[in-house]
């Protein structure tokens, strides 16, 4: 711990107010809290030595509302690209109706898509369930399967590339187009 620096005393004197202003900007209890505490982790290995901190309030304050802004560039980046992925598969959904289908084409379409989820691997299976069919959250269903939410994503992209490339080759037998041999988890 930094000897120039009392940090218990300057978050007892700092803490709230600072966790108010990234809250204003983030608008989420969790994250408020994580980004005040990285700012005040921020001020303990500030180098002082080098760059002397002349007004500690000031500088927690550019810190913490610097790692907030950050912290929504990345959220909305996030956003966009799960977004984009997301409108990609939709259209590949859509596009791999066949002729015959014309008759039923729901029906038709339910049985594809369902039979296409069906070939998925287990978790991949399982997480894409969970949010894209039962619309839980990715945390949801995190906690449900007992792993992070980015793996959640992650097993969501996979099926939803697989159920895609299903749909696309009309499950024809011999298509191994889940790669299930290859599911490590």
């Amino acid at each position: 711990m930094s000897d120039a620096f009392n940090v218990e005393n300057l978050y007892r004197e700092h803490g709230s107010r600072l966790r108010w202003i990234v809250l204003r900007i983030v608008k989420n209890p969790q994250d408020a809290d994580d980004i005040t505490q990285s700012a005040f982790e921020r001020l303990l290995k500030a180098d002082v030595e080098a760059r002397p901190v002349r007004d500690e309030s000031a500088f927690l304050t550019t810190i913490a509302t610097n790692l907030a802004r950050n912290h929504l560039r990345h959220r909305d980046t996030v956003q966009r690209h799960s977004e984009s992925v997301t409108h990609h598969y939709t259209e590949v959904f859509v596009q791999s109706r066949a002729p015959a289908e014309s008759a039923a084409p729901d029906e038709a379409r339910e049985q594809a898509l369902q039979a296409a989820i069906r070939s998925l691997p287990p978790k991949c299976k399982t997480a894409f369930v969970l949010c894209k069919l039962k619309g839980l959250t990715y945390q949801q269903a995190a906690d449900r399967i007992g792993v992070s939410s980015h793996m959640v994503k992650k097993h969501i992209q996979r099926g939803m590339a697989l159920c895609a490339a299903h749909l696309q080759n009309g499950a024809r037998p011999g298509n191994d187009t889940t790669g299930a041999g290859h599911d490590a988890g």
